[in-house]
């Protein structure tokens, strides 16, 4: 256990913090908790760990979902390879660096999930680029939190349940 009550989970070569939740089972794809009720899994990646912290508390309080966070790439990559994703969240900094090669390789490896890109307004070229290179979306920084969930509200009324 962590000094904040979350759990420590190795998974691949990546460590993944999380935060405790009711008694569920992991299953590929989703998170069963005794209600039967499916839960989304969410990646976050953002090499600022405070940001994907904020992300994921915004998240996980207004959505029955579970937020995974990563800071590098890499890791990333891992969780893609061992969790099922519904989305993933990354920051446009990591995304582009190496001419979108993350991007790309998560669009080849991971074909369905669901990318959204945050980034700040003077970045539009880059923001078009990754969207014509397959991000789903995008939202501008800096965000305030009502439009972070407002933006997820259409990502949950777009995807299947």
């Amino acid at each position: 256990m962590g000094e904040h009550g979350e759990e420590q989970l190795r998974i691949g070569r990546g460590r993944l913090t999380y935060l405790t939740a009711p008694i569920a089972s992991l299953t590929r794809g989703s998170v069963t908790t005794m209600n039967d009720t499916i839960r989304k899994n969410i990646l976050i990646l953002d090499p600022e760990r405070d940001i994907s912290e904020l992300f994921a508390r915004a998240l996980e309080r207004r959505r029955d979902c579970k937020c995974y966070l990563a800071c590098r790439g890499q890791e990333a990559i891992d969780l893609l390879g061992d969790i099922t994703f519904d989305l993933l969240l990354i920051d446009i900094g990591t995304v582009m660096e190496g001419d979108f090669s993350l991007l790309k390789k998560i669009r080849r490896l991971f074909p369905g999930i669901t990318i959204i890109i945050d980034a700040y307004l003077h970045q539009k070229e880059l923001i078009t680029r990754a969207l014509s290179l397959g991000a789903s979306g995008y939202f501008i920084k800096p965000i305030q939190i009502d439009s972070f969930r407002k933006k997820m509200d259409e990502f949950y009324a777009m995807s299947p349940t």
